[in-house]
């Protein structure tokens, strides 16, 4: 514990009180219900990526990413800027792909939702925070510059500001 930390009794063994997903369902869903947007399959309790499967349950459900998209609500907003991003784009569009790439071997929920130009720069918006984290801390580890994280209030929304 660091110094000077202090645990009152009523933090003391209580977990973290989770922000409420508003794209979650409430109730578990059918095991094999497919998502129309997207395909994905809804097994064992989790949005899964299931090779060559035969969905049990074609549904009329979109999975929570597919409502983000539709509702465009991002979880994760990108700001890449400045003089070194006009220099290497293709390099730096390429580094936050590839990182969409990755995280959706892991989780098939969390994806780029769109990227634009503005004001000299790119937005990124994401259908989950933690993939806009990623991107951020890739492109600091493997460019440097200047990376900046600010949650919304409610924890359900993430703005990563990366600058060089």
């Amino acid at each position: 514990m660091p110094r000077g930390a202090r645990i009152t009794m009523e933090e003391k063994g209580q977990m973290t009180a989770r922000s409420p997903e508003p794209y979650l369902p409430k109730r578990g869903l059918p095991d094999g219900t497919v998502c129309k947007g997207c395909g994905i399959v809804y097994h064992n309790k989790r949005w899964q990526i299931v090779a060559g499967s035969v969905a049990a349950q074609k549904g009329d459900v979109l999975c929570p990413a597919c409502r983000r998209i539709v509702g465009e609500d991002p979880a994760g907003v990108v700001t890449l800027s400045g003089p070194f991003l006009a220099q290497h784009r293709e390099e730096i569009l390429n580094t936050v792909k590839q990182q969409e790439v990755k995280h959706r071997e892991k989780n098939p929920l969390g994806r780029i939702m769109e990227i634009r130009e503005e004001n000299g720069g790119i937005v990124v918006t994401t259908t989950e925070d933690k993939l806009a984290q990623k991107i951020g801390r890739e492109l600091y580890k493997s460019q440097r510059g200047e990376l900046h994280y600010k949650w919304s209030h409610d924890q359900r929304m993430v703005r990563v500001d990366w600058t060089r």
